[in-house]
């Protein structure tokens, strides 16, 4: 990452940013930045499972595998992301992403008021000529082009030296976007 972007005075402020998360781990994570007093947010809705012998209902993270942190992002970013469910900061544009105040407040009353009313559609994130990191999974730390969408994702992993291309099935949780770690 580079470093003239993180010169803004605005990282000496507290703000808003996305965190992106082990899979599964959003609660545990959110816990353990309130344990060690960092301000953060896990928008979660009530979700009803089915199981063999009854249904249930479950709270479930708005967001898989993002919650959001209020910290000033110069002093407070590598204490968060040390933390073991940590994967890495929203980046847009080489630099950290902050959110606005009102868009965590939209998210806040949505989930409050109208949780049964909230879907999140993530298909627009997986278009075809994305670039795109992927952060777990055998391929971690390569970068790829999404190339087809039909219930499965396929990412183009590119071997330059011998000018040709893998078409390879990755989980979408393997994926990330707009990430620098």
């Amino acid at each position: 990452m580079s470093t003239a972007g993180l010169l803004d005075p605005i990282y000496d402020e507290a703000n808003w940013f996305a965190l992106y998360t082990k899979p599964r781990t959003e609660k545990k994570l959110n816990a353990l930045l309130r344990k060690h007093s960092v301000d953060s947010y896990l928008p979660l809705i009530p979700t009803k499972k089915k199981w063999s012998d009854r249904i249930k209902t479950i709270e479930l993270p708005l967001f898989t595998s993002y919650l959001f942190v209020k910290i000033k992002y110069r002093e407070e970013a590598l204490k968060v992301l040390k933390l073991p469910q940590s994967v890495g900061f929203v980046f847009q544009q080489g630099k950290p992403a902050i959110l606005d105040e009102e868009e965590i407040e939209i998210i806040k009353m949505s989930v409050e008021e109208f949780p049964d009313r909230i879907k999140v559609r993530e298909e627009e994130m997986f278009q075809k000529g994305r670039e795109v990191k992927i952060h777990t999974g055998p391929f971690a730390g390569r970068n790829a082009i999404i190339e087809k969408i039909k219930n499965k994702v396929f990412v183009v992993l590119k071997v330059k030296s011998i000018q040709k291309t893998l078409l390879i099935e990755v989980h979408k949780e393997d994926i990330g976007f707009d990430f620098e770690f």
